[in-house]
């Protein structure tokens, strides 16, 4: 198996694609609100950037299709249900559609947020 760096992976055909930029930090001044960056949008799912400063949030919202949401780096409360969970590097939390949920980001942190459409 030959390796590639990201940045010369030959364009893919459709069955496949790398993402890179993950756990990118949020370095510009959002406001209250993280830096939101969609990285691929396909046919049964769109993968997001969730990058967040410290103290930013994501008020109480839902998701019209079910989401997994993956910590990448730092801390983010993530509360669903009226359940705080701590989304740390490592971790995921799995919400169906139309559940409310709310993010606060206890340290600089960066998630990456899977909305799960189908096809």
């Amino acid at each position: 198996m030959t390796q590639v760096p990201p940045s010369e992976t030959p364009a893919p055909d459709p069955t496949w694609k790398f993402l890179t930029g993950l756990a990118a930090e949020n370095t510009e001044d959002t406001g209250e609100r993280p830096k939101i960056k969609v990285l691929h949008r396909g046919e049964s799912e769109t993968v997001i950037r969730l990058a967040f400063r410290a103290g930013q949030t994501m008020p109480e919202h839902t998701a019209a299709h079910p989401i997994v949401v993956l910590g990448q780096r730092g801390r983010i409360d993530f509360t669903v249900g009226g359940v705080t969970s701590d989304l740390a590097p490592g971790t995921a939390i799995r919400v169906d559609a139309r559940v409310t949920h709310d993010l606060v980001a206890r340290t600089d942190a960066t998630a990456t947020l899977i909305v799960v459409h189908g096809r």
